[in-house]
């Protein structure tokens, strides 16, 4: 079996602590990368220096961003790669030693190249079976039944992560969509339809992108490649009006552009996701709920 070589790219913006750590765990790996590509949008050199200091102990190439945006940082990082294999790994994740190792493997199995991209799995965060009320949502969005809709995309542009007790009978759950806080593709496939023009925090490029490499080859989720996100926080999560704002432009152009969703029964099912938003957010009542409200509405 033919081992294939592969390549981190990191989009970062003024977390160079959070990115170390990440780096740390990437020179851990049970398979260590030929090459990782960090893409700095930093406005200070803190992040420069910590790339430097962690240049000790793993091969990485630092680049300037040329547009500060997640989406367009790792399309420019993706550019230089000249491995079968790609990486996109956020600043803020951090691998299991094996996670690497196993996802390369998804790839080196499939001799006939049908298989596009695998995502790991993010632990502690296993998402429930849906029951009741919001079972019957996806039943109306989808227009099909699904014992637990994971991996799934449908309606307007709605992706849900794998709850993993699909992967009852083995270790892969295909899917129709990838999430990119820890996820492989071919080269060749990512570099065929890259990540879309989004600004800034890039909200659903993951969904843009992952959605079309599914037209030409399959995807799945990794229940065993096992990785932890820490979520720092940013400029752009903070602002939350504008979060909710471009949740919902993205969203519009991911069912649009991607799945070809347009019209009136298009518009009624996003009005419908806008409600259940909306009651979803005052049920929880999270901090900035009512920002985040008038955001999902303008």
């Amino acid at each position: 079996m033919e081992r294939l070589g592969y390549t981190p790219v990191i989009a970062t913006y003024e977390r160079p602590d959070f990115l170390a750590r990440m780096l740390g765990t990437l020179a851990e790996q049970t398979r260590p990368p030929e090459r990782t590509i960090v893409i700095d949008a930093s406005r200070d050199d803190l992040t420069r220096v910590a790339v430097e200091e962690m240049s000790k102990r793993l091969p990485i190439q630092y680049e300037r961003a040329q547009t500060p945006s997640a989406a367009q940082q790792r399309n420019q990082g993706a550019r230089l790669v000249s491995t079968p294999l790609v990486a996109f790994i956020d600043d803020d994740a951090a691998l299991a030693p094996d996670a690497c190792e196993k996802l390369c493997a998804v790839f080196e199995s499939d001799a006939e190249g049908q298989i596009g991209g695998v995502s790991a799995r993010l632990s502690g965060a296993d998402r429930p079976v849906p029951e009741g009320l919001l079972r019957w949502y996806y039943r109306i969005q989808a227009g099909y039944d699904h014992p637990t809709y994971g991996g799934k995309l449908f309606g307007p542009a709605i992706n849900c992560y794998p709850s993993y007790t699909e992967a009852a009978e083995g270790e892969l759950i295909p899917a129709d969509w990838l999430s990119s806080t820890c996820v492989f593709y071919r080269t060749g496939s990512f570099l065929r339809e890259l990540f879309p023009d989004f600004p800034g925090y890039s909200f659903m490029e993951d969904v843009h992108l992952s959605a079309r490499v599914a037209r030409r080859q399959r995807l799945f989720f990794h229940s065993a490649a096992r990785f932890e996100h820490h979520d720092a926080s940013s400029p752009w999560k903070r602002d939350f009006l504008q979060m909710e704002r471009n949740r919902i432009r993205n969203q519009r152009r991911v069912a649009s552009e991607v799945l070809g969703f347009s019209g009136p029964a298009f518009e009624l099912k996003l009005l419908l996701h806008r409600l259940f938003v909306t009651a979803y957010l005052l049920r929880r009542r999270d901090p900035g709920f009512i920002r985040r409200i008038a955001g999902t509405w303008l």
